[in-house]
């Protein structure tokens, strides 16, 4: 859903719509019109799926119970604002099938795979509205001062309604407040009424005040007694002097929460990028000199993107904290980038699944002297299902954490060349059973990474970095 919900508000160059289909008799009529007076398709691949939901399937206990049934595809070719392209097919109906749960989805796929739009032949609401945001939803900018969305257009694609539209604050520091413009640049901060006909848009703009270093979430939130739910436009602002920034990368869970809770008894500032929203851009490489990755318990995580945007991050000798039970294993075995786990991460990946639940420092590090760690239980996340077994690779690397029975669980490095610190977990971080032993664990790594030898007048780091003159 984090993939899908990414591409919500992007601006659609065409739309899909089922004119009938008719499930007994298995007939399908589709009418693609292209919006975009610059977008073309050219010989690119159309599809109608026919699928049959709640199939009963044996055994019982057999998670797949939605079925395609058929597939029927062809080309389209198609340029020009206001131009269509119809498709007739009937599919053959088998008599098995039950035509009550059988229903239709047509889409335009590009041959990169790249699906343009998908239209349904499910009953729509009659009230129905939609968005677009033509930038980026997450933007990094100053601490201090005003920042103002693009034009976000609210489109009404159902029958005459009038709507309410009002922002709504998730996360923000002290003192950060949001407004909106209307169309006509008017301000707004309480919630305001507006109608819109059959077809007709509106424009908005989000207006953000900074105070602080700091991170927000917020959105345009439209409303209307007849919408079957609210159309939520979510946007992120994080500042460009955060101590560090958290990539969200747990395929849609809430571990960053562990996360966050540590950096803010440290008194850290943060901001939090969603990887499944976002890709990693060059600014945020320029703008960030720490990195803190949750991969969580998903899989795919590192995929191809995230190695060259994570390759050229650390080649300028920046900093990375990556926490995941399953990293070893998805770069070793299910996609692997053995090379590249090797040159980066300076990790041997040893095995999946050490099915070990207890961690133990290494006496003298800077980070993990004295830390006694379990993995399973208390107030963590408790989804450590496949902890791996990880090793240094080089030189480079130490051993900061063991499973109890000395099996590898945490390395730290310093690449010779480009000076850049990783700290690598062979198990997720949200997994440790308790804050404070989190806070224990995360705090120290980040002043390693960071190069912290004194923090608020005490000392947090590897004294070797003193110089030798008398104090």
């Amino acid at each position: 859903m984090s993939i899908i919900e990414s591409r919500y508000f992007d601006p659609a160059p065409i739309r899909i719509e089922f004119d009938s289909f008719d499930p007994v008799t298995g007939a399908a009529n589709v009418i693609v019109t292209m919006y975009s007076t610059t977008y073309s398709l050219t010989n690119e691949n159309f599809h109608i799926v026919l699928m049959e939901e709640d199939v009963n399937t044996a055994p019982a206990t057999y998670d797949d119970t939605h079925i395609t049934r058929d597939v029927f595809s062809d080309t389209i070719t198609l340029t020009g604002g206001g131009n269509t392209a119809t498709y007739n097919h009937t599919f053959t109906i088998d008599p098995g099938w039950d035509t009550t749960k059988l229903r239709a989805v047509a889409f335009v796929q590009l041959q990169d795979k790249t699906v343009v739009q998908t239209g349904s032949a499910d009953p729509v609401p009659a009230i129905r509205a939609r968005a677009m945001v033509p930038d980026s939803r997450s933007k990094i900018g100053p601490s201090t001062g005003t920042y103002e969305t693009g034009d976000v257009t609210v489109m009404n694609v159902g029958l005459g309604e009038t709507f309410e539209i009002s922002v709504v604050i998730d996360v923000a520091p002290a003192g950060w407040t949001v407004a909106f413009k209307d169309s006509l640049g008017t301000t707004h901060t309480d919630p305001l009424s507006f109608s819109l006909s059959a077809d007709e848009s509106t424009t908005f703009k989000a207006v953000a005040m900074l105070s602080s270093p700091g991170y927000m979430r917020y959105s345009l939130v439209v409303t209307s007694p007849g919408l079957t739910r609210p159309l939520v436009i979510p946007f992120v602002y994080i500042t460009d002097d955060v101590d560090v920034l958290l990539v969200d990368d747990d395929g849609g869970e809430t571990y960053e929460d562990y996360f966050t809770a540590a950096l803010e008894t440290a008194g850290k500032t943060y901001g939090i990028w969603d990887r499944g929203s976002s890709q990693l851009t060059t600014e945020v490489a320029d703008t960030f000199k720490v990195l803190l990755w949750n991969a969580g318990f998903a899989s795919p995580t590192l995929d191809a993107d995230d190695q060259a945007f994570l390759t050229g991050f650390l080649d300028a000798g920046n900093g990375l904290f990556m926490s995941g039970q399953d990293v070893g294993w998805e770069l070793n075995e299910a996609n692997p980038a053995i090379a590249w786990y090797n040159g980066y991460l300076h990790a041997t990946y040893i095995r999946d699944d050490t099915n070990i639940m207890d961690l133990f420092g290494v006496t003298g590090d800077p980070i993990t002297d004295g830390l006694d760690l379990h993995i399973a239980g208390g107030d963590g996340a408790n989804n450590q299902a496949y902890p791996d077994e990880i090793a240094p690779f080089d030189a480079d690397a130490t051993m900061i954490l063991n499973y109890q029975g000395n099996f590898g669980g945490g390395i730290r490095s310093t690449d010779s060349v480009s000076g850049a610190k990783v700290v690598y977990l062979g198990f997720g971080f949200e997994g440790i059973d308790n804050a404070q032993d989190r806070h224990d664990l995360l705090v120290p790594a980040v002043r390693w990474i960071q190069g912290v030898v004194f923090e608020n007048g005490f000392e947090s780091g590897d004294t070797s970095a003193w110089s030798g003159s008398t104090p």
